[in-house]
């Protein structure tokens, strides 16, 4: 009726017998040493539930567990209580008879000897599904009376809390539990254990995992039990051995009752080896011939009873990553200082917007320094190269920039400091390594190198016309872009205007690249030139003399908004409105109110409206759409009197003679002459760069609301749910659309894949810097190496100062503007800023970034403003807590964590009170 003999089951097949007695079936073929068995089929167990009428009252309970939502920890409470209901109906009812003497008759043919009873449900033990832990197994089981109980218990955990939860969180149906019972001679293992044919801690195909504890193979499947672990390789070779303390075995009750017991190991067992290396060779090699023999990697239970060895489970590896590349390039990919743009998880729309952006600009640099076309054509697919994505976040693929600088740049070997620090790099690259070239390979590449020496020399020699022409021909373009036609316009105009942004105005965007070029040698060559005056750590020197530097377009938001707040705070009716309600209606209050004050934030808006955090991710939801955060820092502002622009001004400056004064004394008079002389343009380029950077601001924010509003077209004709779901579809792909070369215009579709997957990599931030080998997505695990070691514990955090001053506040943790954004007087603390951040600075007493660099756009808008900064502190933000007590000095660059200091006192006065 139901009993299914180990040398049928493989031909009965897993509907019959489910999948762990497929794999013994498989084993058995395989000749492996496995116990004698027999399977009890799936349909002795639908023949249970249907002469019992037990279906009906797991339809019942099955109905009310469908209802849940298997995230809410509530509704675990209501499966358990339901599963308890279904068990107890399967193990109350009576066994069929005939069942019974069937399976009396095939445990005579097991011989003399206890027995293993173990649940084998369809689709355990398969590639997509284990089911590792969710079924029962009772071991040590005598008499036919104990198989029939263990049998009717092994169908209950089939609708067991586990595995209903189990089934649900899958996805697997619960109408059509398919349950079989592997009865099998019980093996009384001295030692037992789990063996993966391939390593899952590396994914090497050529390695064995072998993991052994003393006693029965449960207490290790189960976790409970420290197991020592043994890799070994395929050509016959242990490569390692890790002995750990094996405190606990389960072994067999000593009363000789049926089941197992928790008992404590001989002491002198604990710590040596419970497998020497010819029983790890043995016990691997019979595993791999098993492996091979199915032709799929295999994870198998095994145990060893007076010396003979035997396997009682095995199944293929659900998930073996892929193992670490050998072959390939390397290549190094940081985002210590892009990430500072594209902050965090960056849509597919904005990334391949980026990538074409860059690959634009920088060929036309190349152009400019009039670098010859087949030079230029050869070093195409490394321009189309400069950005990477990974787990949603944008990266530099660093070889291709120091492979740009070595062709754009003559003496690349100081620039490649010099471009480091620009960058922000805290992990220096030594993969390029100097060009040695012979004398005849020199003089061919003389007349390059002196063409472009002398375009970049003139390139910086013309920046005081170029910026300001760039700066007029952009807002020339951008006056032209009538923003709010873009709300009614069709998707071939948008479209058509988001080609003029790439034909118009991109190909004219050589000049901030210049620029940057120049911050990166002036910068460079004042801090050699602060080392030669006697300062061994010109850093903190070097931002005191670049501060104060009037006209800066990144601190200007700020300064609106200082003023703002000025008249509120001397308009007690303004003052009143800009507090009261939320912000939007804060601001519809004012407008009607306060026509002129309403006016300002309209005006605001339309200077500075793409100016926000994030503020280059075309997904940024940005002012010019919620105008709350305008709100939101003038109320930060109107409590603090002492927040005015021209104080600020004044301290600045104050600072900055002190530091130029300090500077100039340590030098002679051609020394003096040639430290203003670099101080003048390091200045230039850093103001320079910052308001050309509104400019680029402006643009990605034109290419955002064309881009939403083609989302609307599309939403429009039934292509997409939402118009922001644009942004999950590539540039590429919407052109292809545009112009009938699309292969996928199931745009639905796409958008729901692409944002599940870009959702999870929410919480799966790989690291700032890693390498990879070969095929990036491919065996590679993105790993961080560095010599510094992340504390979670340290007292004292050390990063890179950028604006003198000892501040010692609570701190105030922020991420986004979602956050909790009232940081008045406290320390803001966070990942990354832009200049979207800057409106928040003036109301915090410090700034401490994790990452970044002294260039970077909190270093220069928070030396402007006056505040102490540090930027470039490792793990920050993984380290502190919301709230917490620190003190910073901005000038050392140290952030001192007062809480845990004063904890460590308290307990040392405790001690001494003890004493």
């Amino acid at each position: 009726m139901g009993v299914v003999q180990s040398s049928q089951a493989f031909e009965a097949g897993e509907e019959r017998v489910g999948g762990k007695a497929i794999g013994l079936a498989r084993l058995t073929n395989a000749q492996a040493p496995v116990p004698p068995w027999f399977v009890v089929a799936t349909e002795a167990f639908h023949h249970h539930l249907k002469s019992n009428n037990i279906g009906d009252v797991i339809q019942k309970s099955l109905d009310v567990v469908k209802a849940l939502d298997i995230k809410d920890p509530i509704s675990l409470r209501t499966i358990g209580e339901q599963a308890e209901i279904i068990q107890a109906a399967i193990k109350d009812a009576p066994l069929d008879g005939a069942l019974l003497d069937e399976i009396t008759g095939s445990v005579k043919t097991l011989g003399d000897s206890e027995l293993a009873v173990r649940s084998s449900m369809v689709g355990e033990d398969s590639a997509e599904h284990s089911f590792a832990g969710q079924l029962d197994s009772f071991l040590f089981q005598k008499t036919p009376e104990d198989v029939s109980r263990s049998l009717r218990a092994c169908w209950a955990s089939a609708f067991g809390d586990r595995s209903i939860a189990y089934h649900m969180r899958a996805g697997l149906p619960l109408d059509n539990m398919r349950v079989g019972v592997v009865v099998q001679r019980m093996i009384d293992g001295d030692v037992s254990g789990v063996m993966f044919t391939a390593n899952p801690s590396n994914g090497r195909r050529d390695e064995s995992l072998l993991t052994a504890a003393w006693g029965q193979g449960e207490g290790i499947v189960s976790g409970l039990c420290n197991t020592d672990e043994f890799v070994w390789e395929h050509t016959g070779k242990e490569l390692s051995a890790q002995l750990v303390d094996k405190d606990i075995k389960v072994a067999r009750t000593p009363d000789g009752s049926p089941g197992t017991v928790e008992l404590e190991v001989d002491e002198a067992q604990r710590n040596v080896r419970c497998l020497d290396e010819s029983l790890v060779n043995k016990i691997c090699a019979e595993g791999l011939r098993v492996a091979e023999n199915f032709g799929s990697a295999q994870d198998i239970e095994w145990t060893m009873e007076k010396g003979e060895l035997y396997f009682v489970q095995s199944r293929p590896i659900t998930s073996l990553p892929l193992p670490e590349n050998k072959e390939g390039p390397l290549v190094v990919w940081d985002n210590s200082n892009i990430q500072e743009s594209y902050c965090g998880v960056t849509t597919p729309m904005t990334f391949t917007f980026a990538n074409r952006a860059y690959t634009l600009v920088y060929k036309q640099v190349l152009e400019v320094f009039g670098l010859p076309k087949p030079v230029i054509d050869e070093f195409e697919p490394n321009l189309r190269n400069m950005l990477g994505i990974v787990k949603g976040r944008i990266y530099y693929n660093i070889n291709n920039w120091y492979r740009y600088l070595l062709i754009a740049l003559p003496g690349f070997g100081t620039n490649k400091a010099d471009m480091e620090k620009m960058m922000g790099l805290t992990d220096p690259v030594d993969l390029v390594e100097d060009q040695v070239l012979t004398t005849g390979e020199k003089i061919k590449r003389l007349p390059m190198i002196f063409r472009a020496l002398w375009r970049l020399k003139s390139g910086y020699r013309d920046l005081p016309r170029s910026v300001p022409y760039f700066l007029n021909y952009f807002q020339n373009f951008y006056n032209k872009m009538d923003r709010k036609s873009f709300e009614t316009a069709s998707f071939s105009k948008l479209m058509e205007l988001i080609d003029s942004l790439r034909t118009e105005c991109l190909v004219h965007w050589h000049t901030p690249i210049i620029n940057d070029f120049y911050v990166m040698q002036t910068n460079g060559k004042l801090a050699r030139m602060l080392e030669k005056a006697g300062y061994d750590e010109p850093t903190a020197m070097q931002n005191s003399l670049i501060s104060g530097e009037e006209g800066i377009e990144s601190t200007e938001p700020t300064r609106f908004l200082m003023r703002m707040a000025k008249e509120a705070r001397l308009n007690d009716a303004i003052g009143k409105l800009c507090i009261e309600g939320d912000p939007l209606t804060c601001i519809a209050n004012l407008k009607e109110s306060f026509p002129e004050y309403g006016a300002k934030i309209d005006d605001y808006v339309e200077r500075y409206g793409d100016r926000t955090m994030g503020e280059l991710k075309l997904e940024t939801i940005s002012l010019r759409e919620d105008p709350s955060f305008v709100i939101e820092v003038i109320r930060n502002f109107i409590d603090r009197p002492d927040i005015d622009p021209d104080k600020l001004a004044a301290n600045e400056k104050d600072l900055r003679y002190k530091s130029e004064a300090e500077v100039f004394g340590k030098l002679g008079f051609i020394g003096r002459w040639r430290m203003k002389k670099m101080l003048t343009e390091a200045r230039n380029a850093v103001k320079n760069r910052e308001n050309m950077r509104l400019s680029r601001t402006r643009a990605f924010g034109l290419a955002r609301d064309a881009y939403r509003n083609v989302g609307r077209c599309l939403v429009e004709a039934e292509k997409l749910d939402h118009e922001r779901d644009i942004y999950y579809i590539t540039v590429e792909e919407l052109e292809a659309y545009h112009e009938g070369r699309s292969i996928n215009t199931d745009f639905k579709g796409l958008v729901e894949v692409r944002k599940a997957e870009f959702e999870a990599y929410e919480d799966d931030e790989p690291p700032h810097h890693f390498s990879t080998r070969g095929a990036v997505y491919h065996g590679n695990s993105y790993k961080y190496v560095s010599d510094v070691e992340i504390d979670p514990n340290a007292d004292i955090l050390k990063g890179t100062g950028c604006y003198p001053g000892v501040v010692e506040s609570p701190i105030r943790l922020i991420f986004s503007p979602k956050d909790e954004l009232s940081v008045n007087g406290k320390i803001l603390v966070t990942v990354r800023t832009d200049p979207g951040w800057a409106p928040l600075f003036p109301t915090t007493s410090g700034i401490v970034v994790e990452r970044g660099s002294t260039l970077s756009h909190s270093a220069v808008v928070a030396r402007e403003l006056g505040i102490p900064a540090i930027v470039g502190v490792p793990g920050l933000t993984s380290i502190v807590k919301d709230g917490e007590n620190v003190r910073m000095d901005g000038e050392k660059g140290t952030m001192e964590r007062l809480d845990s200091r004063d904890d460590a006192d308290e307990e040392e006065e405790t001690e001494e009170g003890k004493g």
